[in-house]
């Protein structure tokens, strides 16, 4: 069969139809993926085991930090709460979930750092000791206290105690230092200590292996009772160099951490199950955390006027302890 010159233009026309509608595909894709690669990406690292790693991973896999126009990286786990604070202060991290008191000591001490928004309470934060121990502050007396010194918890707490109880912990007790809560509440089980320092999920973790230990003192009802109000305690805190390189982004990343904390909310249990295995804590362990009350979730931004008293009127008594040399003033917190 011969081919007319009809059928020839007719080829032709349709190849250059199809060439077009790739062009246009390719002119399409490419500000899409120019977009997606200009968007900043946030360095960030929290101390393990814990649950704090949970707020990362549902962040990247349900895509909010896209959603929200940044990229969340990997983050990094550390070991020790020591060498989490060191390397924020290094810059070495853009954000971290901490506690807000350290970052306040070194806010003060010149590091560009801001408390970003808040994630849980005080609530829990607790000293435990098993049945046969100490039943309060005061039996702490010629006890040994296993804690992770280098934490805020541990500052905030001991303070907390000093102002309320009127008694200094580590005057009345040796304190044993801890690198991080998991392994203060295994010194409690092996008793190798009388009484460990620690907070959620940890202290349920413990009581799930040791079922005689109980908490001896709360962080967060010691506060409460004495102010009326929840204790925000881990927070997100983050660089000031990589919020001033991007106008906005402040906003942008509580708003995707705010949604985070929605949705654990909300599927908690599934949540709990699937990051288990990053968390170093069995799921059944978180479940029982949060359905005991001490594990509360609390998103709030640093913009809230109500966070700002709350955390200022607990900076205030750290101030009164001498745990920090300033409160909290308006510029630690980002707007």
């Amino acid at each position: 069969m011969r081919t007319t010159k009809a059928d020839m233009r007719s080829r032709l026309s349709r190849r250059a139809l199809l060439g077009g509608f790739a062009a246009g595909a390719g002119l399409l894709a490419a500000p899409l993926t120019s977009r997606s690669e200009d968007l900043p990406e946030i360095r960030c690292a929290t101390a393990t085991p814990g649950f704090t790693t949970v707020f990362y991973d549902v962040i990247r896999e349900r895509k909010l930090d896209q959603k929200h126009g940044f990229r969340l990286g990997e983050p990094v786990l550390n070991a020790s709460i020591g060498t989490l604070f060191n390397d924020f202060v290094a810059g070495s991290s853009d954000l971290i979930i901490a506690s807000w008191d350290p970052i306040l000591t070194r806010y003060h001490g010149g590091v560009p750092c801001r408390l970003l928004c808040t994630l849980m309470t005080a609530d829990m934060i607790g000293i435990i000791a098993a049945k046969g121990g100490p039943k309060s502050v005061a039996e702490l007396k010629g006890k040994t206290i296993a804690a992770p010194q280098q934490s805020g918890v541990y500052r905030m707490t001991r303070a907390m105690i000093k102002d309320i109880a009127g008694t200094d912990i580590e005057s009345i007790a040796q304190v044993q230092n801890a690198d991080n809560p998991a392994q203060g509440v295994t010194l409690v089980i092996a008793d190798r200590a009388d009484a460990a320092m620690a907070w959620e999920p940890m202290i349920s973790n413990g009581m799930q292996k040791r079922p005689d230990l109980e908490v001896i003192f709360s962080a967060g009802k010691a506060f409460h009772d004495k102010t009326g109000s929840d204790l925000p305690y881990f927070c997100v805190n983050v660089r000031q160099e990589i919020l001033s390189a991007h106008p906005g982004l402040a906003a942008k990343l509580s708003a995707a951490f705010g949604d985070c904390v929605a949705l654990i909310d909300a599927e908690f249990d599934a949540i709990a199950a699937k990051y288990a295995p990053r968390t170093k804590i069995d799921a059944e362990t978180l479940k029982i955390a949060r359905s005991s009350g001490r594990f509360k979730l609390a998103y709030g931004r640093a913009g809230d006027p109500k966070v700002q008293s709350t955390i200022t009127t607990a900076s205030e008594i750290l101030v009164r302890q001498g745990v920090l040399t300033k409160k909290a003033e308006p510029g630690f917190f980002a707007t």
